[in-house]
């Protein structure tokens, strides 16, 4: 069983696309509908965004799922939260430019749950 669930993770990890946007160009265009405030509704890049956040979001609760059923868990965060705009905004500034460059958002995002709600 633990085996089948290594497999799924790394079948679901190796799924996302090689093109995925990397964490600078995410922090740098969700600063930038931040800054549309409630024009940020019809700004085009928002509903990109938001698939980009969703499936590594998703990734990230898989994956965390999975090391609770091997063992402890990555993360501890409550079943439902929400982050402000400019939480998340933070949050995304404290990771290092240089490492952004060079991760993905769902690598980024990670790097925030783990960081936000240690177990």
């Amino acid at each position: 069983m633990k085996f089948a669930l290594l497999l799924a993770t790394g079948v679901l990890l190796t799924s996302i696309p090689a093109n995925a946007m990397d964490a600078e160009t995410f922090f740098i265009k969700a600063v930038a509908l931040k800054k549309k405030g409630m024009g940020a509704v019809f700004a085009k890049d928002l509903k990109p965004m938001m698939r980009v956040f969703k499936a590594a979001a998703e990734a990230v609760k898989a994956e965390n799922d999975v090391a609770r059923a091997i063992g402890p868990p990555l993360f501890c965060a409550p079943k439902k939260y929400r982050l402000t705009a400019d939480q998340f905004i933070s949050e995304f500034s404290r990771i290092p430019k240089e490492r952004r460059q060079i991760q993905s958002v769902r690598d980024a995002w990670r790097e925030i749950v783990i960081r936000r709600f240690p177990c």
